[in-house]
């Protein structure tokens, strides 16, 4: 792969997807997905795509959109076109945004795919979806049901005190075979942690983030106490995070997602980094649009990454996109990119109907130091 090249302007895309179904976890709802698309196109008009999907308030992570919105304007951006590098403690999402962006344009001047800087990938992985809180048991075993239809061979519940066990429970009825898992999003502490051994005993792939981030005690408790892998997701996003919980055996797993370790090549490191110290690595998702997700796919492809991942078909989540919709397989696969790129390139029709702000800047002559 080729050094990378001149950027001769930035442009920032804050698009709305429509989600076909409101999206309810313990760190809050979602009723309208904004995520923010870097692109960076060089003095030939290459183009790289890159994409920032922070939520709309600051609960699942410190990021939130609003404010990636303003670091990429007012730092990131101004930094990269003035040669100081990128990166702004505290907005992994927004740097990583930009460092897949860099990487994707770097990937498409060479004609080679996200295997050139990840190394050798599954052409195919199975997918999983994440099923939010709904009005009834009875409703969320028919959108497990639903995702199975569709292809999904996992479903991971959105779980939290006083929902936890029935939900479960209501979907192990209604689809015995499932491979299922429950997401607590940092929700659970010692005094409600019965609840997912409750969970646990009806047959669970793992439980991811049941323990806010820096309850080091309830983690350990967690892995002592419940019989199925915990993945860690909230309380890993940096190298530094993860070696201190294998020291202290806060989790056994790794839910990996490009944008909040800093973009895809971070997010490899770290799942290598995993896999060296004896953990499982499942990929995660962000509710990303088709450009995030495409690299969560190749990040999916990596050998060490097991099972089905959350990144199947946007069309299951949102309305419209600004790629081509990706189809599931008759076998419940999704393809891993294979290039030129790390994501495919937005339609620009799609973009156009789907930005609701842009931004743009050029780069200027740098002044000598």
């Amino acid at each position: 792969m080729t050094g990378p090249a001149p950027v001769a302007r930035v442009t920032l895309h804050r698009v709305a997807l429509p989600l076909l179904r409101p999206h309810l976890a313990a760190h809050g709802r979602e009723d309208r997905r904004e995520v923010v698309l870097v692109e960076v196109t060089d003095a030939e008009g290459v183009a790289g795509w890159g994409e920032c999907p922070t939520l709309a308030r600051p609960g699942y992570a410190p990021e939130w959109t609003d404010g990636a919105w303003w670091v990429l304007r007012r730092m990131l951006v101004p930094a990269l076109l003035e040669g100081r590098g990128v990166g702004v403690v505290g907005h992994p999402m927004a740097s990583g945004a930009v460092r897949d962006a860099l990487l994707d344009l770097r990937l498409r001047r060479a004609g080679e795919g996200p295997a050139a800087l990840l190394g050798p990938l599954a052409d195919r992985v199975a997918f999983g979806v994440a099923v939010g809180f709904t009005a009834d048991v009875e409703a969320t075993a028919r959108a497990a049901a639903d995702a199975v239809a569709a292809g999904a061979a996992l479903v991971v519940l959105k779980v939290r005190p006083g929902w936890c066990a029935a939900p479960v429970a209501a979907v192990r009825r209604a689809l015995p075979d499932l491979l299922v898992a429950v997401d607590g999003n940092g929700s659970f502490d010692a005094t409600t942690l019965g609840e997912l051994q409750r969970a646990a005993e009806e047959g669970l792939a793992f439980v991811e983030q049941p323990m806010a981030p820096g309850d080091h005690d309830g983690a350990r408790r967690a892995v002592a106490r419940l019989d199925v892998p915990v993945a860690l997701d909230e309380a890993v996003a940096a190298p530094a995070d993860l070696d201190a919980a294998v020291a202290l055996g806060t989790g056994s797993m790794l839910t990996v997602k490009p944008s909040r370790l800093g973009g895809v090549e971070a997010a490899a490191a770290a799942s290598a980094r995993a896999a060296a110290a004896g953990w499982a690595v499942h990929a995660g998702g962000m509710l990303e649009s088709g450009v995030g997700r495409a690299a969560a796919r190749a990040l999916a492809g990596r050998p060490e990454v097991a099972g089905p991942a959350l990144a199947g078909p946007t069309a299951l989540l949102f309305a419209d996109d600004v790629v081509d919709p990706v189809p599931a397989g008759a076998d419940g696969t999704v393809p891993v990119p294979a290039g030129p790129g790390l994501a495919p390139p937005p339609d620009p029709d799609r973009l156009r109907a789907l930005t609701v702000a842009s931004w743009t800047r050029d780069a200027g002559p740098r002044t000598p130091r």
